[in-house]
């Protein structure tokens, strides 16, 4: 029986929790019906934006309040013949289940869950000193929000990832990762755009190279926009904290980040051609391509010194990047991970 008696009058007293429910058939079937049960207050939302299916997985919430010490929530659905649970995720963790029949039954534990639900992220995290890339596994599979109803976003994305671990090259050669950290002066933060999740709209297709202080609030946040062939467009600023200060930077136009004393960290254009150059005071420009059918390429002034390339598969969680100089591999990194959650299990760098 769910209990929806109790409802506090306050709703900041109450979390929306996000559940995955991961078919071992991808397909469209009709959401199940599902129950749910617990000793405190506790609601299965149905809106759409609450309740929806994919082709590799149903979505659902529950609305309760945010509480403590082992507070369960117990869920019921029931299968069909045309598909079995393979998997159940709430926020980052695989929940174990029953089968009985048809019917499926889990427990998971809403105990000290609060802020905005994080299960539908699927993030692979790389974290560095001065320096964290996210890298969000998209699947088309898996589509929600914007990019339901938009052309899916295959090029951009592919974009995105190059360009993030094609900056992370540039920005070792400045040293801004070691400045930052020896510093305390905070970190960079490489991410892409997820494709997933139905309350985070993350749309239209960008990246981001952001600059994070350690107050957080201040931190200056370029959100880097890209065009169907994946080429970089315009930058629309944004500053963590501080609403609607935001101002948008076209192609040719250069831009900065800076510390909380002003001191410059790192200044950037989007370039004609639908690359970026980057710098820092007194070195050299850099630049990086727009993304190519071999990837993207590193110049320094207009000597080309390296060749990134990235190779993602979202379905076994296998991610490469090479790094070449005239054919040659200088080095190679292996990132295995969870294609549910994005986890990383195996993280390798050979060469370099």
């Amino acid at each position: 029986m769910i209990n929806q008696e109790f409802k506090p009058s306050d709703e900041r007293l109450l979390r929306k929790t996000a559940i995955r429910i991961i078919k071992d058939i991808p397909g469209i079937y009709g959401i199940p019906p599902l129950i749910i049960d617990a000793d405190f207050y506790c609601r299965l939302l149905t809106e759409e934006s609450h309740q929806y299916e994919t082709e590799l997985e149903y979505v659902f919430y529950v609305e309760h309040m945010e509480l403590t010490d082992a507070c369960l929530i117990t869920v019921e659905l029931n299968e069909d013949a045309s598909w079995h649970v393979k998997d159940i995720i709430c926020e980052g963790k695989h929940i174990n289940f029953s089968r009985f029949g048809l019917l499926v039954e889990f427990t998971f534990e809403i105990s000290g869950l609060s802020g905005k639900t994080r299960t539908l992220y699927i993030h692979t995290l790389i974290k560095e000193a001065g320096l964290t890339l996210r890298i969000e596994q998209n699947d088309a599979r898996r589509v929600a929000g914007a990019y339901r109803s938009n052309p899916y976003p295959y090029k951009q994305i592919i974009a995105a990832q190059h360009y993030i671990f094609a900056v992370r090259e540039i920005l070792h050669l400045l040293r801004i990762p070691e400045y930052l950290s020896k510093s305390g002066l905070g970190y960079i933060l490489l991410l892409g755009f997820e494709t997933n999740n139905e309350k985070h709209g993350d749309y239209p297709p960008h990246w981001h190279l952001i600059y994070r202080w350690p107050t957080f609030c201040g931190s200056q946040a370029p959100h880097i926009y890209l065009d169907d062939q994946g080429k970089m467009m315009n930058n629309l600023m944004c500053v963590d904290c501080i609403p609607k200060v935001r101002y948008n930077y076209e192609r040719n136009e250069w831009w900065e980040l800076v510390d909380m004393y002003g001191r410059s960290i790192l200044r950037c254009r989007i370039d004609e051609e639908g690359g970026m150059t980057i710098t820092k005071d007194d070195q050299p420009l850099y630049t990086l391509s727009a993304l190519t059918d071999k990837g993207v390429y590193v110049y320094r002034e207009s000597e080309l010194i390296e060749n990134i390339c990235v190779n993602n598969d979202t379905i076994t969680g296998v991610l490469t990047v090479k790094c070449k100089h005239n054919d040659s591999e200088r080095w190679a990194e292996l990132i295995k991970y969870d294609p549910i959650t994005g986890e990383v299990l195996l993280h390798q760098k050979t060469g370099g």
